[in-house]
């Protein structure tokens, strides 16, 4: 039986060599949201395929469904078999190094027949690259490092590809009558950006049963080991999912102690022999040798005179020193938000008209959106003229005057080009409500370019946010040269907010850089960067990072109802003058 994960994967690999053949950007990209939407949905694609449903699910339309269908009955998709026969396995790699995209991948195996990472690097060393046409020494020695970085990632997966995975296992495992309590834990439920594999923890009167059952789920292809109180499947993505399963009483220390980090339980068990005590995943030993088994993670703090750590807290980053002195932030939450101003619409390369991305914001409990479309700069995704935004500003007029209850604020991605400027002049984006600006070529530029840019936009009295700041994607582009201790102060003294992008291959402010900046005084802003109707405030990712970071609800400027956000728009900006 195919499943979600399966299919999933298959469109992905369809996608990717889409790419190598040169294939429209928006078919490629139409192939990626369907697998994601795959993965995510709560049926099983060999229901909605028999049941003709598939097109139900967002972003699939008939000819995609046609494929999945194609996958259901014959395990295999014909058009995907065929690129197969065309091009090299090993090509897909290629295309994951950084500054090699699918023409330069394509251009190196016509050349030098190199299709795998093993040769690409080789002819890195050996001037074989240098000597290609367009390449040279600074290109190769560029492909040497970024296949280091790719090699360092190794199997560590993506937050955003693995928390689809867990999710599934999990919701499958509390569907046996006998499980009690089931909770991911590990390094998923601390929402670190990368993962190795899933923890999952659980209890039940039976754990023998439950480990058992765990092994034949839809979305296990295959048990790794299974035992009495534990069992390891890998799911048909290639994930690896770990169950432990205890007692009731003892739930809340295994689930502390499998979430981790490991840091953070190092530092745990010092402050608990500091006060004669012993902490374990089996239980805390007080002074007197009494050893407490604890129902929830809330007594194992408490019973070491702490108050409760949020898990996206626990990295040995001061965590327990604040909580032992009741100085734990109050974390800002999706509940807090209150408006997505970074998303797409179909006048540039969303695939949603602004009355859909509306709607669709509206649907998860969100009170305004901003539409930021691109700029005139990136033809490729129908970048915005002065005459064509004109048109779009009287669109957003009039769905104001329908939307009741509901804000659409004009706005921009603009680009900041190579030479420093901004892709529209100042008379443009003066009339609009709220621009973000964004560096979207010249990454390989030194730092003081790259810098005299970012200080370019975040001088302009119209521009309201650098849109993910750093411009990497996670494991398959690193960031641009750029000062964030620089970035960071220019933000909180223009007054201008720096963007926690919620897409899982950017979360665009990093943790790190996000509590610096919250502790320089710079706004921040938590965006999906949406291009389709079905991410439209789709914040989670951006809100975990943002967490991680210690980040409070009064830092983040979308927590700001609409009118709040529009009194402060209606003011020029303000940085901290310190």
């Amino acid at each position: 039986m195919t499943t979600n994960e399966e299919t999933a994967a298959a469109l992905e690999r369809l996608a990717d060599m889409m790419e190598l053949d040169g294939a429209n950007f928006y078919k490629i990209a139409a192939h990626r949201k369907a697998a994601r939407r795959i993965v995510e949905s709560g049926e099983p694609v060999t229901r909605l395929a028999a049941e003709g449903r598939l097109t139900e699910l967002p972003d699939i339309g008939e000819k995609i469904a046609a494929k999945i269908t194609e996958m259901v009955e014959k395990g295999s998709i014909g058009e995907l078999e065929a690129y197969e026969q065309r091009f090299p396995p090993g090509l897909l790699d290629l295309q994951r190094v950084e500054g090699i995209g699918p023409k330069t991948t394509r251009k190196i195996w016509e050349a030098l027949g190199i299709s795998s990472l093993d040769e690409l690097e080789e002819a890195a060393r050996d001037g074989s690259i240098a000597g290609l046409p367009g390449m040279g020494e600074k290109t190769a020695a560029n492909i040497i490092r970024a296949v280091k970085r790719l090699r360092a990632m190794g199997d560590r997966i993506p937050l955003g590809e693995a928390l689809p995975a867990a999710a599934a296992a999990a919701a499958a495992l509390r569907r046996h009558p006998g499980a009690h309590d089931v909770t991911i834990a590990g390094s998923i439920r601390r929402m670190r950006e990368t993962v190795k594999d899933v923890d999952i923890i659980a209890t039940a009167d039976d754990p023998g049963e439950l480990t058992g059952y765990f092994a034949t789920i839809d979305v296990a292809a295959e048990t790794v080991a299974s035992g009495p109180t534990k069992c390891a499947i890998r799911t048909h993505g290639g994930i690896q999912v770990d169950l432990r399963v205890v007692p009731d009483e003892a739930f809340g220390n295994l689930l502390q102690h499998f979430t981790g980090s490991r840091e953070h339980n190092i530092a745990l068990r010092e402050r608990a022999l500091s006060q004669g005590m012993k902490v374990s995943e089996y239980g805390v030993e007080d002074a007197d040798g009494r050893e407490h088994r604890c129902r929830t993670e809330e007594e194992v703090y408490q019973l070491l005179g702490l108050d409760y750590i949020p898990p996206e807290l626990r990295e040995d980053a001061g965590e327990i020193e604040a909580a032992a002195a009741g100085r734990l932030p109050r974390l800002v939450e999706e509940s807090d938000i209150r408006g997505d101003l970074h998303l797409h619409s179909d006048w540039s390369d969303g695939r949603g008209s602004i009355r859909e991305m509306a709607q669709a914001a509206r649907a998860r409990g969100l009170e305004y959106i901003a539409v930021a479309d691109h700029s005139r700069s990136l033809a490729v995704a129908r970048g915005l003229t002065p005459a064509r935004l004109s048109r779009q500003l009287e669109e957003i007029a009039a769905l104001n005057d329908e939307l009741d209850g509901f804000h659409v604020f004009s706005g921009m991605e603009v680009d900041i080009l190579a030479d420093g400027f901004l892709d529209m002049p100042d008379d443009v984006l003066e009339e609009l409500d709220f621009v973000t600006a964004s560096i979207h070529s010249g990454f390989g530029q030194e730092r003081d370019r790259i810098m005299a840019r970012l200080r370019a936009a975040a001088e302009n009295p119209f521009v309201r946010a650098i849109g993910h700041p750093t411009g990497r994607l996670i494991g398959r582009r690193g960031a641009y040269d750029v000062d964030m201790e620089e970035l960071i102060e220019l933000a909180a003294h223009t007054g201008t907010a720096l963007e926690i992008n919620s897409h899982y291959w950017r979360l665009d402010l990093r943790d790190r850089h996000a509590r610096a900046a919250q502790e320089a005084g710079a706004r921040l802003v938590i965006n999906s960067d949406a291009h389709a109707p079905a991410d439209a405030g789709s914040l989670h990712y951006g809100v975990a990072t943002a967490r991680r970071g210690w980040v409070r609800r009064e830092s983040v400027l979308n927590t700001l109802t609409a009118g709040e956000l529009a009194a402060v728009l209606s003011k020029p900006k303000q940085g901290n003058p310190a």
